[in-house]
């Protein structure tokens, strides 16, 4: 009855994410938005293939086991990556941003395979060898599933804190509601972690598996919430800046108008921006940017 429960739940989560991801996003392209459409369909195959596993609706073992890596594959790392995917809106260190991409890499490599190879190996005829070293590399692999999930969430509440203090002057209770939304979320799912955790080291391995699904379909959407209420702050910021710029502002030395209109052109149809770079024989270059007006 528990898994079932955790099944119905996962599958009801993914289809109010996926109503919300084809609802919000007007164009269906880029990382974020194949990222979460991967990890949550994920979720789907993961508990269908433990669904199947369990209650015996298929006695092909290996069919079921396929099932959940795929699920687990997309469920896992792609919803790291679809934070990842959102990083660049407050990290401005792109070394930080690429770090966290080998850091996705470099685990998926050493905790996704190795354990595929045993999942597989202890639904063989043959199981006895695999069985216990699967048992072990399972706990290490949820361990450290859990901590780059943790550095992640600790690396958004870092940046935002800082990028949204300095976003106080532009809209202050916005941006006070999305800091303390973003870090409750992120603690959240740190302790949503440590609970999936703790049933793995009860050796509760039918309800973790289960619960683990369940698990991250609420992840992803506290996650699909926060991202978007980030990313609008964030465009918000920008647009106001843009706005805040005088309307008359000051032309740089290095960039001067063209007063000369080519023939067949009328003065002020074509607004020609030329910007002049210096060269190393002293002489100037001009390149040459147009701008029609309406």
């Amino acid at each position: 009855m528990t898994i079932a429960g955790f099944f119905a739940l996962a599958i009801f989560n993914v289809v109010e994410i996926n109503f919300w991801i084809f609802a919000t996003f007007q164009r269906r392209v880029g990382v974020y938005f194949w990222s979460l459409l991967i990890a949550s369909w994920g979720i789907v195959f993961h508990a269908v293939g433990f669904l199947l596993k369990f209650f015996r609706l298929c006695t092909n073992d290996y069919v079921n086991v396929g099932l959940i890596v795929v699920g687990w594959y997309a469920m896992v790392t792609g919803q790291s990556i679809v934070l990842y995917s959102r990083l660049h809106l407050i990290v401005p260190d792109g070394r930080k941003i690429r770090w966290i991409l080998g850091l996705i890499v470099v685990n998926f490599f050493l905790f996704h395979i190795p354990p595929t190879i045993l999942l597989f190996g202890s639904n063989s005829p043959n199981p006895a060898p695999f069985l216990e070293p699967f048992a072990v590399y399972e706990k290490i692999q949820i361990t450290a599933f859990s901590t780059q999930e943790f550095i992640i969430s600790a690396l958004y509440i870092w940046e935002a804190r800082k990028m949204l203090q300095s976003l106080a002057n532009i809209k202050r209770e916005e941006a006070r509601s999305v800091m303390v939304h973003l870090i409750l979320v992120n603690i959240l799912m740190i302790l949503m972690d440590v609970t999936l955790l703790g049933t793995e080291y009860a050796n509760q391995y039918s309800i973790e598996t289960t619960y683990k699904s369940t698990l991250y379909s609420i992840k992803l959407k506290l996650e699909f919430s926060i991202l978007n209420r980030l990313r609008a702050l964030v465009k918000s910021r920008n647009q106001s800046t843009f706005s805040s710029d005088p309307p008359n502002a000051p032309i740089p030395s290095f960039v001067t108008r063209s007063t000369n209109p080519q023939l067949g052109e009328r003065p002020g149809d074509d607004s020609r921006i030329f910007l002049t770079q210096p060269s190393f024989n002293g002489t100037s270059q001009q390149y040459s940017l147009s701008m029609p007006t309406k």
